[in-house]
Parts: structure tokens; C-alpha cells; sequence
């Protein structure tokens, strides 16, 4: 091999690929320069004598500049579709990561990535043994979400929600649940799941369901909201309203310290 071509490779490697690598519109723009360069002048005698030429060139210019919006406008939202699935990625290991750590700092972490996910029109796909006792999540979007073990212990979740929600085991005790959106979710564990007697319903102590969305909800009876703190103005399926009306008429009851406009 000679010393020239020996040159040129070490050219080619120390820099052309450098660039290709770090600067890709660089090096496109530095190769278009050096076509231009030559075409140009080859063209130039034509361009100056036939008219027809340059009306061609327009033609072309003005159907490569719709190319190029077209192009634009579909490599924009592609990038932005890849961009919102990475952060939906990213804010959904973070809430993996802290399921199962009985901590406020846990809460705090899984909380913060929850709102990050609805941001960008996303939900969790499981909150499986989280711990957010006393969490805020007002308003959050959990809708099909897994939160069986988890700990929801007064945590504030005003219409929040929850439809179609696997509730399973969690615990919902003094929870504040003011016209949150339940329909279709399901309350306890599914049958033959393994599960300790004492551990296989929804806990609903004292938690507060005033203005609820309880329609269509799945393995729900009376029994359910038993321990529930208020059911008043909550809707219900005729069926099920008739029998919290006859075993526990006191849940569908106006209260004064349970009054809110």
C-alpha cells in the first residue's frame, strides 16, 4: 500500500468519521457544498442561455422544499411519539423502583412520577405494593391501574381516577375518595388467587366515597363498603343501592360533618 492511501485512510478515520458520528448535519452540509461546487459551474452555461432550464430547476426546488416540509412534519412527530414513550419508560421504572419501600420518600418519588405520567397522557402500569399513605394524589389519572398491597391510607384522592382500577387487597382507609371516578373497578382479590382470609378484601375504612362513580363495579357488595365512612350522593347500580339501602342505610345519609358543596 502506498503512503498516499495510507494518508487518506488515517484521514478518513481521524476525521470524516469523527464527524459522521458526532455532527451528521455537518458532514451532509459540507457534502452538499462540495456537490454544489461542481454541478454549478458544469450547469452554469445552460442556466444563463436556456430559459426552460431554469423553470425546470423551480419546479424541482419548489417540489424538493414540499419534500422537505412533508419530511420535516413526519420525522417531528415520530421523534416526538419516541420522545414521550421514553419518558413514559423512564417515570415508569422510577415508580417500579420505589413500589415496596414503606417510606415518604417513597411516596414522595412514586407521587412526583405519577404526575409526570399523566403529563403526558399516561397512567402507571402498576402501583403493586406502593406506599402512599397520606399521598396527594387529587385529581390523578389511575384508570386500569394495579393497586393491589398498596398502602392508600388517607390519601387524598378527590376526583381522582380509578375506573377500571384492580383494587385488590389495597388499603383504603380514611381515604378521601370525594367524586372519584371507580366505575368498573374491582374490589378484592380475584377468586383462587392466594391470599390470606384477612387479606382478600379492599380496605375501605372510614374512607369517604361522597359523590362517587360506583356504577359497574366488579366482585362489590353491600359488605364491601360496610366500614365505609359515607356513601351519600354516590352513584350506584340500582342493584346494589337497594341492598346498602337495606343492610347499611346510614352510608346513603347526609351528615353534617360530612357536608362539602
Amino acid at each position: 500500500m502506498s503512503r498516499s492511501s495510507t494518508s487518506s485512510s488515517s484521514f478518513i478515520e481521524r476525521y470524516v468519521a469523527s464527524v459522521r458520528a458526532d455532527r451528521p448535519v455537518l458532514l451532509a452540509f459540507i457534502l452538499f457544498l462540495l456537490l454544489a461546487s461542481l454541478l454549478v459551474p458544469l450547469s452554469l452555461e445552460v442556466w444563463l442561455s436556456d430559459a426552460g432550464f431554469r423553470v425546470n430547476v423551480l419546479a424541482e426546488a419548489y417540489g424538493m422544499l414540499m419534500d422537505l416540509l412533508l419530511f420535516g412534519c413526519l420525522l417531528l412527530w415520530l421523534d416526538q411519539k419516541a420522545d414521550r414513550r421514553r419518558r413514559i419508560d423512564q417515570y415508569q421504572n422510577a415508580i417500579n423502583d420505589f413500589c415496596g419501600w414503606d417510606t415518604e420518600e417513597a411516596t414522595y418519588r412514586i407521587v412526583g412520577n405519577i404526575r409526570r405520567l399523566n403529563r403526558v397522557n399516561g397512567v402507571p402500569d402498576s402501583l403493586s405494593d406502593a406506599y402512599l399513605a397520606d399521598a396527594d394524589l387529587k385529581g390523578a389519572d389511575l384508570a386500569e391501574v394495579s393497586l393491589s398491597g398498596a398502602v392508600l391510607t388517607g390519601a387524598d384522592l378527590k376526583e381522582a381516577t380509578l375506573s377500571g382500577a384492580y383494587l385488590g387487597n389495597a388499603d383504603l382507609s380514611g381515604a378521601d375518595l370525594y367524586r372519584a371516578d371507580l366505575s368498573g373497578a374491582h374490589f378484592g382479590v380475584f377468586p383462587g388467587m392466594n391470599a390470606p382470609e384477612r387479606k382478600r378484601e379492599t380496605v375501605l375504612e372510614d374512607a369517604f366515597l361522597r359523590g362517587a362513580d360506583l356504577r359497574d363495579l366488579r366482585n362489590a357488595t353491600a359488605d364491601t363498603f360496610r366500614n365505609a365512612r359515607t356513601l351519600y350522593k354516590a352513584r350506584l347500580d340500582p342493584d346494589l343501592q337497594a341492598a346498602i339501602e337495606e343492610q347499611y342505610p346510614e352510608l346513603l345519609e347526609p351528615r353534617a360533618a360530612d357536608m362539602r358543596e
